[in-house]
């Protein structure tokens, strides 16, 4: 009789460990996932992409600005005093950490985008690249001809007595401008040829950045150029009197939706 409730008591003490066992395993396993489950949303979490701030700025003043000729596919090396206004543009962004730098692939863009990146605490061994898709407009017959031409002879074509009463009808006169110029040159850019290509490209650039993790990008272009991209994003902010030199304008991307924060800006060289 004691043997056999020896063998009881055994059997229930054998039961009750492997029922312990059991619990504490699964104890275990409940907890690794609870912990793989938060290293997954911490994961996630760094995953997702921030915002991408992108600075568009203009080239430096050019032999041919300086002259006021039309500068589109031609191109000019920056004056002195168009360097010296750059590396002030520069020394504003110093600090900014940027995580990509863009440029047309003009020289005057190329001069000024390195310019910039020269004077930069983070980006001074940041690779430059060079997008076609964000060089200024071409003006056909026009390049390298006085703008005051251009412009009189692309609004006597749309039906104004010169450029003067262009700009006072209101509207975007560069869109006159580039389909007047489009009419009398077959081979000069229409502005909706210009809006598709530089648009195109400027949001591309800032799509690869926010999937890269976002962050500061650097973008040098043409004013023209930079006129059709802003009116692209927002109509309302069309600009009539245009960019100068050097200007900073300065565009916040979140993967959907813009935001322009600055237009035309030039506190970065003071």
């Amino acid at each position: 009789m004691k043997k056999t409730l020896t063998l009881i008591l055994l059997a229930v003490m054998m039961v009750l460990g492997l029922t312990a066992c059991a619990n504490s395993n699964q104890n275990a396993n409940d907890n690794a996932n609870k912990v793989s489950k938060e290293d997954s949303k911490v994961a996630e979490k760094q995953k997702e992409p921030s915002k991408v701030t992108i600075y568009l700025v203009r080239h430096g003043k050019t032999i041919l600005n300086n002259t006021d000729r039309v500068q589109g596919w031609a191109d000019g090396p920056l004056i002195p005093s168009g360097e010296e206004l750059i590396k002030s543009v520069g020394k504003g962004l110093a600090n900014v950490p940027f995580i990509g730098a863009y440029s047309s692939d003009s020289g005057r863009a190329i001069q000024t985008a390195n310019l910039i990146l020269a004077e930069n605490t983070s980006a001074k061994d940041l690779k430059l690249i060079q997008k076609p898709g964000i060089r200024e407009a071409y003006f056909g017959i026009y390049e390298g001809e006085l703008n005051e031409v251009m412009w009189d002879e692309a609004a006597k074509h749309k039906g104004y007595n010169n450029s003067a009463e262009m700009f006072a009808a209101g509207g975007n006169p560069i869109e006159t401008l580039l389909n007047g110029v489009s009419d009398l040159d077959a081979e000069a850019e229409s502005y909706q040829e210009l809006t598709d290509r530089a648009s195109n490209e400027f949001k591309a650039i800032a799509e690869e950045a926010y999937q890269n993790g976002g962050g500061d990008v650097l973008v040098v272009s043409h004013g023209i150029t930079m006129a059709a991209i802003l009116a692209v994003i927002d109509p309302s902010k069309v600009m009539p009197e245009g960019f100068k030199n050097g200007s900073v304008t300065k565009f916040v991307f979140d993967g959907k939706d813009w935001k322009i924060l600055e237009i035309n800006e030039m506190k970065y060289a003071e």
